[in-house]
């Protein structure tokens, strides 16, 4: 159950204000069995208060700078609360639950100056920070025998970074090239984790959060038809180097190395109003590398 109240305020011809904050109510009940007839029972139930601040000054008719504040959650999923010892299907890994898991708050914070210097384009620049409570983090124990990832609290984390985002039409560069356009960002970002020394898995004080990479870069070329629905995308992706799965001491992070991925996408009508669209991935055919 949620509800919110928000306030738009003009303070002047250029600048806004935007206040609010969402009420939100969480229960949740997991029961599961395991293959031993073994039953668990997890109960999480929360009530959380989201506020959110946001100022909107417009420099010019095309320029304008963006501030914002606010607060939001992330809570475990079903299968992270359950107990029950599962095989995942890609790597085989052995994986359980923790119901003891509670939801993480975020706060974050945004500043973002934006231009646009005609229609459908983009000039962006931004940076960020965020701050976790008890962020939910995938970790792996050291067993005797094979090893068996779960779920744990963190005790709090910090993310911080800038971006950069650009969108362009290539009509003033050529006529030839009136039906494309470029899109592109990159974002660099740095994060660092408190262990909850209660949780019961004590991993490395000093790595990164789990799933954060240092970096990401993302490139896009789109041809548009000039009178029909028609269009083809070219993506590029690469994501720094991340930890999927942290290591309880001693044992050492596992790392999902960096990969060039290139997808196609095409956009096409056919007959009666019905369009289809391909989907090409991975074209380079990039290996998952996980050290």
């Amino acid at each position: 159950g949620a509800g919110y109240a928000m306030i738009t305020w003009p303070l002047s011809g250029s600048l806004e204000l935007i206040g609010g904050a969402r009420v939100e109510r969480s229960d949740v009940e997991v029961s599961s069995r395991s293959s031993a007839g073994e039953p668990s029972l997890a109960t999480p139930s929360f009530t959380d208060v989201l506020p959110s601040l946001a100022m909107n000054l417009r420099l010019s008719e095309r320029a304008s700078l963006r501030l914002s504040a606010t607060q939001t959650l992330s809570r475990p999923e079903y299968r992270e609360l359950s107990p029950v010892l599962f095989r995942e299907v890609i790597g085989s890994d052995n994986v359980k639950g923790n119901p003891n898991l509670t939801r993480a708050l975020i706060q974050n914070y945004d500043l973002r100056w934006e231009l646009y210097p005609s229609r459908g384009e983009i000039l962006s620049l931004g940076v960020f920070a965020k701050q976790f409570d008890h962020p939910i983090e995938r970790i792996y124990q050291g067993t005797s025998g094979t090893r068996i990832i779960t779920y744990v609290n963190a005790k709090s984390a910090n993310n911080y970074g800038a971006e950069v985002e650009v969108r362009k039409e290539l009509a003033a560069l050529s006529s030839a090239l009136k039906t494309f356009s470029v899109a592109a960002n990159a974002t660099v970002m740095k994060s660092t984790i408190e262990i909850d020394p209660t949780s019961g898995s004590i991993t490395s004080a000093s790595r990164k959060m789990v799933g954060q990479a240092p970096y990401v870069l993302n490139a896009g070329l789109t041809w548009t038809h000039p009178t029909a629905p028609a269009s083809a995308t070219l993506l590029f992706n690469r994501v720094g180097e991340r930890i999927t799965e942290a290591g309880e001491q001693p044992l050492p992070d596992v790392v999902e190395q960096p990969r060039n991925v290139l997808d196609l996408s095409l956009r096409f009508p056919m007959v009666g109003g019905i369009s289809a669209r391909l989907d090409a991935r991975n074209l380079l055919d990039a290996p998952y590398t996980i050290l």
